[in-house]
């Protein structure tokens, strides 16, 4: 009896799937569904075959036609047909499709179409048909090539092919121009088309776990891209990657690399991801554009030394060189303001003795940082601080790494000798958030090869004149979280500044000052209580690429801003303008300003 009852369940479950199954795995009500929402989801049904109703699914059968009503009937609650949706969402998801039907170039108005995890192993020409598609997701199935046809989908947006069988890529990959989002990572992909440079909409792009050995230097024309993850890759050599001035993540760990990668330039720079090479040394250039850099990540790699340029890295708050060949840590590692984890276990360090290294991050920083400056010289300074930590760096430090550092000290006052220590060692970068000044010292005024200034998380009301008539070599400004209404006029004089930041204050409007500075690319004034936004004055900024007046008091938005066209961000979100929507604000700049643009009076 038991065995008996055994076979029948073994052959229950291993029936095999007919087309009549699938078909009817579509019902009537998610048909009816479908034509009201335009959406349909046929995920994880078990599906073998797409059911043959999907294909045409707003065609009446005999027997819908003989219930349909007609009638004009606002009281009617059954099925309108003059109400219906064209289809633009089909989810077939975590099937076991084998392949698709060619009549899915019938599904003309599809917009977004979810294929991922199913068995498919070819993709029917007239995919390509499919002029409205924006949305493609055909990860983890068994594809090895697409047909050239594929690429005629000239309206998609967003591409997932990841964990696919691909070996390579068609060069007409490059049509698909609108392309924003592409993760082609998890194939079996040895290298790239040169054609891939024309996706210059591209924002985000996944490479890895291929077998690249390198990248095409094209791929340095996607100008708008802000991550690229070439990891699990065979990379030996790269090209400079300093025309991407909006990377903000490069992942290039576990590849073959020897050198450290040419990022001079990429100034939006967040996260730089190495580890896992064979890198003998860090490249000094490449760190000096690298101010917005917050995680460096190098462990397992062949580097010897530490370059004291590494100070550099203002922002950076996660460091990880473990399993190196490095035997001394700089001390100047120990005053970088933001630095909260530094890993380097698995190094023969001969001045950081190893159970020190154990005990984490801040035992390290602290151990270092008794070495910066002897007891007697810290009590001789202490009364001028009004804190504890009362330790400045010596001139011969600020001489090596060109920074003055006094970030999260509490201070109320800075000692004049620490000014004229600055200018002996001509720094360029002063950094003296984070305390509690209410006032510029004069002496400050002295220091003229600044070239990057933070003020910001202070108490400031009141800028001085000298700042612009003394600080001329000013490319980057942090005056944000202070106190402030007001610029003086002498900012106007700043010809070379690129960058300022006067968010968290109280400015009522954009100080008129700033819009004489043509060399200024980004403006941020968000979170303050400006009311309006001046268009024409903003015109004269023909460099401005980044503007951020989100959470003001804007009440309208001129049309007129979608004529500006070299804007590469905007932010206005957080205002009480109607419009644009939210909807709109979320879709990014570029529909912002089309958006505007459309709405300017003719």
């Amino acid at each position: 009896m038991n065995s008996t009852r055994k076979k029948i369940n073994h052959q229950s479950v291993f029936k095999p799937r007919t087309k009549c199954d699938d078909n009817s795995e579509l019902s009537s009500e998610m048909i009816i569904s479908a034509r009201k929402t335009g959406q349909l989801n046929l995920s994880s049904r078990g599906l073998a075959t797409v059911p043959l109703r999907v294909w045409n699914i707003h065609e009446w059968t005999d027997e819908e036609m003989k219930h349909v009503n007609v009638a004009w009937d606002s009281q009617n609650e059954g099925e309108r047909w003059w109400e219906q949706e064209p289809l633009k969402t089909l989810n077939l998801s975590c099937n076991s499709l084998i392949y698709l039907d060619s009549k899915i170039e019938l599904l003309s108005e599809i917009c977004n179409m979810d294929l991922h995890d199913n068995l498919l192993e070819t993709v029917p020409p007239e995919m390509g048909n499919l002029n409205k598609l924006q949305k493609l997701d055909m990860s983890t199935n068994k594809l090895e090539t697409l047909p050239s046809n594929f690429f005629n989908l000239y309206e998609l947006r967003y591409l997932d092919l990841h964990n696919n069988a691909l070996k390579e890529l068609d060069a007409a990959v490059g049509d698909l121009i609108m392309l924003e989002y592409m993760n082609i990572s998890c194939n079996n992909l040895t290298n790239l088309p040169v054609g891939m440079g024309y996706l210059v909409r591209l924002v985000s792009l996944d490479l890895s776990h291929n077998k690249l050995k390198e990248l095409p230097p094209d791929i340095m024309s996607m100008r708008g891209l802000k991550k690229l993850d070439v990891s699990f890759n065979h990379l030996e050599i790269l090209p400079p990657f300093g025309e991407l001035r909006k990377l903000e993540v490069l992942v290039l760990r576990e590849n073959n690399l020897r050198i450290f990668p040419d990022t001079t330039g990429c100034i939006a720079l967040r996260e730089l991801h190495l580890a896992n090479n064979c890198i003998t040394e860090i490249n000094v250039p490449s760190l000096e554009s690298m101010g917005k850099l917050r995680a460096l990540t190098l462990g397992n790699n062949n580097i010897e030394v530490i370059p004291e340029e590494i100070i550099q890295l203002l922002n950076l708050e996660h460091l990880d060189l473990s399993c190196n060949n490095i035997s001394i840590v700089p001390t100047c590692i120990s005053i970088m303001p933001n630095l909260q984890v530094f890993i380097i276990e698995g190094n023969e360090v001969k001045n950081v003795r190893r159970d020190i290294i154990k005990c984490g991050t801040s035992r390290v920083l602290r151990h270092l940082r008794q070495n910066i400056i002897p007891i007697s010289s810290e009590s001789r300074l202490s009364p001028l601080l009004g804190t504890d930590d009362s330790t400045f760096p010596d001139k011969y430090c600020m001489k090596r790494t060109k920074l003055l550092s006094l970030t999260s000290r509490n201070l109320r006052n800075i000692p004049e000798t620490v000014f004229d220590d600055a200018i002996e060692a001509q720094v360029t970068c002063i950094d003296l958030s984070k305390n509690k000044l209410c006032i510029l010292q004069n002496k400050l005024r002295i220091i003229a090869t600044v070239t990057d200034l933070k003020l910001s998380h202070n108490q400031l009301s009141l800028i001085p004149d000298w700042i612009g008539e003394n600080l001329k070599h000013l490319q980057h400004l942090d005056l944000s979280n202070n106190q402030l209404s007001s610029l003086p006029d002498s900012f106007s004089l700043l010809k070379f500044l690129r960058e300022i930041n006067i968010s968290f204050n109280r400015f009522t409007k954009v100080p008129d000052c700033l819009y004489t500075i043509d060399a200024l690319e980004i403006l941020l004034a968000d979170t303050n209580q400006i009311i309006e936004i001046d268009v024409a004055s903003l015109a004269q900024l023909k460099r401005l690429a980044t503007l951020d007046l989100s959470n003001n008091n804007i009440g309208f938005v001129p049309p007129e801003l979608g004529n500006l066209k070299n804007l590469r961000t905007l932010i206005i979100s957080g205002n009480c303008f109607k419009l644009p929507r939210h909807a709109t604000l979320m879709k990014g700049t570029d529909e912002i300003l089309a958006y505007l643009r459309d709405r300017i009076p003719t």
